[in-house]
């Protein structure tokens, strides 16, 4: 079930690489799969720096950091790619990143839900559902 790290065949993959299955994940907190699904609750932080923080655990939903792909809100069409910055929340003998995606008009309490297109092509397609405290 599990890859091990010490065959010489996963030498050169990187931690993502290893993490990308293409079988629909499920996690001990939902019983459904979340394989063409992103979905979050808005925080302050996203709010006010006009991006959605992408988990570690699920960025191999999204395309390669860098690489830009069609974000699909309301009919409209955007480029979007994933992003990262440095950051030392854990402390500074525990340096790592944070990755996200910008989007603007997002507010604390909104409940987004990014979908892959079924079809390909890269493009994702982006619901929110504004907080009803915050409309």
């Amino acid at each position: 079930m599990f890859e091990k790290l010490s065959e010489p065949s996963n030498f050169a993959k990187t931690a993502r690489q290893r993490l990308q299955k293409p079988e629909a994940k499920t996690t001990r907190w939902t019983l459904m799969p979340q394989k063409d699904v992103y979905s979050k609750k808005i925080t302050s932080e996203e709010e006010q720096k006009n991006f959605v923080l992408v988990l570690k655990d699920r960025l191999a939903f999204f395309p390669e950091e860098g690489e830009t792909f069609k974000l699909i809100h309301n009919g409209q069409p955007r480029k979007a790619k994933i992003e990262s910055y440095p950051c030392s929340c854990r402390g500074p003998d525990q340096p790592h990143s944070h990755y996200f995606v910008k989007s603007k008009g997002l507010r604390a309490g909104d409940r987004i839900t990014i979908q892959r297109d079924v079809k390909g092509g890269g493009r994702y397609f982006l619901q929110v559902q504004h907080h009803p405290r915050r409309t």
